[in-house]
């Protein structure tokens, strides 16, 4: 059974500078899944850390923002994961991801971090592959050099009307995965074209 417990949107959250930005498009991500569900979320002082908890389909599951910068994700969510005792399996991240354009995003099971630095923090910390997560286009620049600054830059508002439009079909596709716990399934609605 593949039972998301735990689900984690990345950004830096030390500096609000940084809220809309791309690199910040998993954390936006878990502010909409929120509003969606009126969920409030709440500073939970031992983990300095903020959580909020959607309660679906008779499941228990918790949100986390990182309350860190996006290299420094991994101790977060361990920290969080450890308290609630939710093992990395049953964790999905949601993240930017450079290789794909703005408006396609997909799931994936393990595998390397491909750079990304709050999945390469997580792979570190947990010294594990075997995670779920949501990959959440933003394009690429280019140019290697210009990756940092595009990243921490915000995207177009044609890219943000992809990106919203996509989103909304992969909560959908994620609560079929919440719902049924078939990865497969929520897979084959999330890439089809409908």
């Amino acid at each position: 059974m593949n039972n998301i417990k735990m689900i984690v949107g990345l950004g830096n959250n030390f500096n609000n500078k940084f809220i809309k930005t791309r690199h910040n498009i998993g954390a936006n991500y878990i502010r909409k899944l929120s509003n969606k569900f009126n969920i409030k979320f709440e500073k939970i002082k031992k983990l300095n850390e903020y959580i909020g908890c959607l309660n679906i389909f008779n499941k228990k599951i918790i949100l986390l923002i990182p309350n860190s910068f996006m290299n420094n994700s991994g101790k977060s969510i361990f920290i969080v994961s450890k308290f609630y005792k939710i093992v990395l399996k049953n964790i999905l991240i949601i993240h930017d991801e450079l290789d794909y354009l703005p408006g396609i995003i997909k799931f994936k099971y393990g595998g390397s971090s491909g750079g990304h630095n709050g999945i390469n923090s997580i792979i570190k910390i947990f010294n594990d592959k075997l995670f779920y997560r949501l990959r959440i286009g933003i394009g690429h620049p280019g140019n290697k050099m210009q990756v940092n600054n595009f990243v921490l830059n915000y995207p177009t508002n044609i890219e943000q009307k992809n990106i919203d439009f996509a989103i909304k079909k992969s909560i959908k596709a994620l609560l079929i995965f919440i719902k049924t716990s078939n990865y497969s399934t929520a897979i084959n609605y999330l890439h089809s074209k409908k």
